[in-house]
């Protein structure tokens, strides 16, 4: 079994600014205008010498003129250096980035046009055309606002620079360095909280009675008791005093576990999308309420980070997150998590499409050593029917062991939440909710 544990300290401030590695000098070559009229005066060579008509040498006579018109660069020809840069290393999905592209001579050049040629999942959004030309000079700068609509950790696009100077004309590609384009989180509230919170203050209403917001009960008034907590009606009613008591607000962990077994293709890609988009949701939710959150990736490589909180950790898990979407050729034995991943009492909830047999195995492990499970299953496509009746049913015997599937993890006490297309997470996950221990007596009570 291979293991990948992300280092728990703090990383180092990301640099403003992002320079791609400079690129060897650039290589001149005669320009198309020279190319043209060289090519028109040697064919006019060529006709007069294989006729013998010398009046054709002066159709030759004016392309040879205009070659001999053309300015040239000094001995040397002029060096061109090209700085590509990015206005930010990391993005959420949606946000602008702009990418700025300079361009230098040693000599002046008489035309320099500089093209962004985007990726598939960038677009252009401001700050200029995607050709820009200019004209006489030494120096010239363009500038893009490119957003990126996709999560992952890709270049987003190449810059081609084209510059000529008299008859010598030069090209140059520079691609970019990779972008971390972070999953955008839906706003959602935490929630979903195991039976067993931390004794460590939190914003979560726990079993036991403490320094809360939540109504837990009322109990006859003892020596040393608020005098804001007592109940006046209660008291009157009973001729005795009484105090309200609240319950205990405590934290708790969550570890999301994505299975990213499904391999490529289009199906196992929206899966994934489903499952990254999912995680960072909760992840977000819980860690925006001091509590702690970790990730696990079921993977060609087992990864995983261990609960933590606070914002610096949230970028710890994204950038996890940006990996699993990348195929190894790793086949581990991921039957057993390791007690590091995930500290006792902590609530795991899992995205996955249910079906590959490694991720079932390391769920019905987890569950068997006691912790707290959710499923949600991120499948929202199904085989084609077809026509025949052998496809119609292969399509039975494909939903019957889902459906299989599902009852073995109910059995064990794990929920199996679908994930309905336009729906949001929070509407999934609303069965699963209970109200806080107070209400939950005062309920029983009206019962």
């Amino acid at each position: 079994m291979r293991f990948s544990r992300t280092d728990r300290g703090s990383p180092p401030p990301p640099p403003l600014e992002l320079s791609a590695a400079k690129p060897p000098a650039a290589r001149w070559f005669p320009s198309p205008l020279s190319r043209s009229l060289a090519t028109v005066a040697l064919l006019a060579l060529a006709a007069a010498v294989l006729t013998g008509h010398a009046a054709l040498v002066l159709l030759a006579a004016p392309a040879l003129g205009a070659l001999a018109l053309l300015p040239r660069p000094g001995n040397r020809p002029p060096e061109l250096v090209v700085d590509v840069t990015l206005s930010d290393t990391r993005c959420f999905e949606g946000e602008d980035v702009t990418i700025t592209a300079t361009v230098s001579a040693t000599q002046p050049l008489d035309e320099v046009v500089v093209e962004l040629q985007p990726a598939p999942r960038v677009a252009l959004a401001g700050g200029g055309p995607r050709t820009q030309a200019f004209l006489r000079g030494e120096r010239a700068s363009a500038r893009w606002v490119v957003r990126a609509d996709r999560w992952g950790r890709y270049p987003p696009g190449v810059v081609e620079v084209t510059a000529r100077a008299g008859a010598l004309a030069a090209s140059r590609q520079t691609e970019l360095d990779p972008l971390d384009v972070f999953p955008r989180p839906a706003r959602m509230r935490p929630r979903l909280v195991p039976a067993e919170l931390l004794r460590r203050i939190g914003e979560h209403t726990g079993r036991a009675v403490g320094e809360g917001v939540e109504f837990a009960g009322i109990r006859p008034y003892l020596p040393g008791d608020k005098l804001r907590d007592i109940n006046r009606a209660v008291s009157i009613r009973r001729g005795q005093l009484h105090v309200n008591q609240r319950a205990a607000a405590r934290a708790a962990d969550l570890v999301v576990m994505i299975d990213a077994f499904g391999g490529s293709g289009q199906v196992p890609e929206r899966t994934l999308d489903l499952a990254v988009h999912g995680a960072a949701a909760l992840v977000t939710a819980y860690l925006r309420v001091s509590d702690r959150a970790g990730l696990v990736v079921l993977g060609g490589l087992l990864r995983w980070l261990g609960p933590a909180a606070g914002d610096r950790h949230f970028y710890r898990i994204a950038e996890m997150m940006l990996a699993a979407r990348y195929d190894s050729f790793v086949t581990p034995d991921v039957g057993r998590i390791p007690r590091t991943a995930l500290p006792p009492g902590t609530l795991v909830v899992v995205f996955s499409p249910l079906l590959d047999p490694r991720a079932f195995g390391s769920v019905t492990d987890l569950r068997q050593r006691g912790f707290p499970l959710i499923v949600i299953d991120t499948l929202r496509d199904e085989p084609p029917p077809g026509n025949r009746p052998e496809a119609r049913l292969a399509l039975r015997l494909w939903r019957l062991d889902r459906a299989a599937t599902r009852a073995s993890l109910r059995a064990l006490g794990v929920p199996v939440l679908g994930w309905p297309d336009d729906t949001e997470l929070d509407s999934v996950l609303a069965p699963l909710r209970t109200p806080p221990p107070g209400l939950r007596r005062l309920a029983g009570s009206l019962s």
